[in-house]
C-alpha cells in the first residue's frame, strides 16, 4: 500500500475550510476546490515522502498511468454549467486542437485529452447539483411556480431543448450569450436560480428552471455520462471520473466558453423518468440503474460493511463503513483507498492509499473508506 499526498486544486469556487478541516490542518485562505488523487499532468498525486521516501515521487512514476482520478471536491459557490464529451467526441476534438496548434495550457484550450471523462459523485454532505435537463412537464411547472411566463410558453410551444438554447444563447444580432429581459423575467426565482444569481448575477440563471435540481444526502450519488448538462451548486462531496479534463462550458464562468461546442456535446432533451427538482434516493425519489439516463445511482449491499454503487461507469465504486476489523484483497489492476471519515490504522480522514492487484491490507478503526478499481 502506498499512501498518497493529493494535488490541490484552488479554484475560485471551492470552500475555504471543509478540505484543510478534513485534511486536519490549518486554513490558508485560498479557496480548496478539489484534491486530484491520480496520475493526470494537471493534478498528479504524490506518493506521501513523510510515510516513504526521502523525496518526492509521482504515483505515475511507480504505477504508470491510472486510467481514473479519486477527488475530494468542496465548492462553496456554484460551478460553471459544463459537459464533457464522448470517447469519440473526445479523439476527435483532441486531433482537431493539436492540429490546429493550440497549447495545452491555452485559455481556448477544451480538449486537453483523447478520452472521455465519465463521472461519478457521491455526496459527503448534504450536496445540491443541476443536472440533466428537465422533463417538459417539470420545466414547465417550475417555470409557472417562478412566475416565467415567456420561458414557460416558449416551453409548451417548442421543447425544453429549444428553451434551453434559447437562455444560453441569447436573441440579439451579435449572437452574445445574453437573455431578452423578457425572457428572463422571473417573479419567484428558484432555489437554485438564487443561488446562480446570488454569485454570478447572470441573467442566464434562468436555465436552472430547465434542469433538473437535484439535492443528496451523504452516501447518494450521481452518475454523469457523456453529454449530461450539469452544475454542482454546493457541498463536499468525492467525484470519480475517466482520467481526463475535457470539460466544454456554457455559462457562470471565468473561464473558456465555446456555446458551439457545448451544444455540439451536450445531450438537452430529458432522460424518460426525469423526477421533479429535489428528488433523490434520500427522498424517495427515483434512483439510477432505473430508465435510461437516469443520474442518480443505485447501491447494492454486498456484506455488512461493504456497499457497491452500481451504474455503467468503466470503474466501479464501493463504500466501507469499518467499525473494528477490515481486510480488503485488490482483484483490479489498480485501487485507490479514500477515507473520508474516521480513522483505520494509516488510514485517516482525508487520507489516500494505492494498492496494486493482488495485495491484501488490514486495517483496523472506525472509519468510512471509498475504494475505486479499475
Amino acid at each position: 500500500m502506498l499512501r498518497l499526498k493529493g494535488a490541490v486544486q484552488h479554484y475560485a469556487w471551492g470552500d475555504r475550510f471543509a478540505l484543510p478541516e478534513m485534511l486536519e490542518i490549518t486554513a490558508d485562505g485560498r479557496p480548496w476546490a478539489e484534491i486530484w488523487y491520480g496520475t493526470h499532468p494537471r493534478g498528479p498525486a504524490h506518493i506521501d515522502e513523510s510515510v516513504h521516501l526521502p523525496a518526492p515521487t509521482y504515483l505515475s512514476d511507480e504505477i504508470g498511468d491510472l486510467p481514473f482520478i479519486v477527488k475530494l471536491l468542496a465548492a462553496a459557490q456554484p460551478l460553471s454549467l459544463q459537459t464533457h464529451p464522448s470517447a469519440s467526441q473526445a479523439a476527435r476534438g483532441f486531433a482537431r486542437e493539436e492540429a490546429a496548434g493550440i497549447s495545452l495550457d491555452a485559455k481556448q484550450r477544451m480538449y486537453v485529452d483523447d478520452r472521455a471523462k465519465p463521472e461519478m459523485v457521491i455526496a459527503l454532505d448534504s450536496f445540491e447539483a443541476l443536472c440533466g435537463t428537465a422533463s417538459r412537464d417539470v420545466a414547465l411547472q417550475q417555470c409557472n411556480d417562478a412566475g416565467a411566463t415567456a420561458l414557460a410558453a416558449m416551453v409548451a410551444q417548442h421543447g425544453v431543448a429549444h428553451a434551453v438554447r434559447a437562455v444560453l444563447s441569447g436573441d440579439d444580432s451579435t449572437g452574445s450569450p445574453t437573455v431578452s429581459a423578457e425572457l428572463a423575467r422571473v417573479d419567484t426565482p428558484s432555489p437554485a436560480m438564487t443561488q446562480l444569481m446570488d454569485h454570478y448575477d447572470d441573467p442566464r440563471a434562468v436555465v436552472a428552471l430547465l434542469m433538473n435540481h437535484l439535492r443528496l444526502a451523504p452516501g447518494d450519488a450521481l452518475y454523469l455520462d457523456a453529454g449530461t448538462v450539469h452544475a454542482y451548486l454546493y457541498g463536499t462531496a468525492l467525484e470519480v471520473q475517466g482520467s481526463s479534463d475535457n470539460v466544454m462550458r456554457a455559462a457562470f464562468t471565468d473561464k473558456h466558453v465555446d456555446l458551439n461546442e457545448f451544444f455540439a456535446v451536450a445531450r438537452l432533451d430529458a432522460a424518460p423518468g426525469a423526477g421533479p427538482a429535489g428528488d433523490g434516493p434520500a427522498g424517495g425519489g427515483p434512483a439510477g440503474g432505473g430508465p435510461a439516463g437516469d443520474p442518480l445511482v443505485l447501491t447494492e449491499r454486498i456484506s455488512p460493511t461493504s456497499v457497491a454503487y452500481r451504474c455503467n461507469a468503466p470503474f466501479s465504486v464501493m463504500r466501507h463503513e469499518l467499525n473494528g476489523t477490515f481486510a480488503l484483497t485488490a482483484t483490479s489492476k489498480h485501487t485507490i483507498l479514500v477515507c473520508t471519515s474516521g480513522s483505520a490504522g494509516p488510514l485517516t480522514r482525508g487520507a489516500a492509499a494505492y494498492v496494486a492487484a493482488g495485495e491484501t491490507i488490514a486495517l483496523e478503526g472506525t472509519a468510512t473508506i471509498y475504494s475505486v478499481s479499475a
